[in-house]
């Protein structure tokens, strides 16, 4: 039975970015639900999946997800199983005093596809679109673990940018029949989406990850502290799309200092599977270390 984790991440991106220091706080309220744990859930419809540019790094707010991986035929009904399921949550702020920036992002998916170079040297010419930073950001730490680059997929973008429109930051995994990954992100502008991935979903995991390369079901405790970047790098994941709306009427469930941009990314095929982590995650080739401004 192929159980996969699924994770989600939000960031959150509080004041102008005008100082590049944050304070840290973690929240953790996990549940676990399968092999790895002792609770045992029962799902009967679709299961979710895993589920920033020029300024200071944002702040940040993550969620992870592990649970039962989708069926095999997209649309398909999906099984009951058992699952793993955690979420945590880290906010990197500045003083609560400062107002957030506030910058209008589009709700639809982005433009045209692309394909970005599965190598570790920047892509020809700066990226410029929501789109091209969001493939580049992505593909430029996977190469550095040995991973296929990423395609931009407008389908999985749509998706996104229906699930970002509805303004509640949570996991929404059946949307347009599911069978993708999911991370999600909130109180980040459209155009610091390099920030999340970079510094958020790479840089502040990474680290996490250094004694569980070659274990095919590495130890879980830390899970929600390396969530997002499996996810990131997994070598069978090949398709990406990602939106960020912003909710002037307020993003639910997040805090009184995160602004209100919720970014969602979708994954194709998702990741995070128990049992193909040592086939999915490549050792560092310890590459130089990007920031979010890579490429920019």
């Amino acid at each position: 039975m192929r159980t996969s984790t699924l994770f989600a991440g939000a960031a959150l991106a509080a004041s102008a970015f005008a100082s590049p220091m944050f304070k840290r706080d973690l929240e953790i309220d996990t549940v676990y639900d399968t092999a790895y744990e002792t609770v045992y859930v029962t799902e009967t419809e679709g299961v979710t999946v895993p589920v920033t540019v020029p300024a200071a790094a944002p702040a940040a707010y993550s969620t992870p997800v592990e649970q039962a991986a989708p069926a095999v035929t997209p649309k398909a009904a999906i099984p009951a199983q058992g699952g793993y399921t955690s979420a945590w949550t880290s906010y990197w702020t500045v003083t609560p005093s400062a107002e957030p920036t506030v910058v209008a992002s589009s709700s639809a998916a982005p433009a045209a596809t692309t394909q970005a170079s599965s190598t570790i040297a920047a892509p020809a010419g700066k990226a410029t679109t929501y789109q091209e930073r969001v493939v580049d950001h992505h593909n430029v730490h996977r190469a550095n673990h040995s991973a296929p680059a990423l395609e931009w997929d407008s389908a999985l973008a749509a998706t996104a940018a229906k699930i970002a429109a509805t303004c509640v930051y949570a996991h929404s995994m059946d949307v347009d029949g599911g069978n993708y990954g999911q991370n999600i992100a909130a109180g980040v502008e459209a155009n610091n989406v390099s920030a999340v991935i970079t510094e958020l979903f790479y840089n502040g995991e990474v680290g996490y990850y250094t004694n569980l390369y070659g274990q095919a079901n590495p130890d879980m405790t830390n899970f929600e502290k390396w969530g997002h970047f499996s996810q990131l790098v997994w070598k069978g994941t090949t398709k990406v799309g990602c939106a960020t709306q912003y909710c002037s009427g307020g993003l639910a469930n997040v805090g009184q200092y995160v602004s209100p941009h919720f970014t969602v990314c979708n994954y194709g095929a998702p990741g995070n599977y128990a049992g193909e982590y040592a086939d999915n995650i490549g050792a560092s080739l310890n590459q130089a270390t990007q920031s979010w401004s890579y490429n920019l």
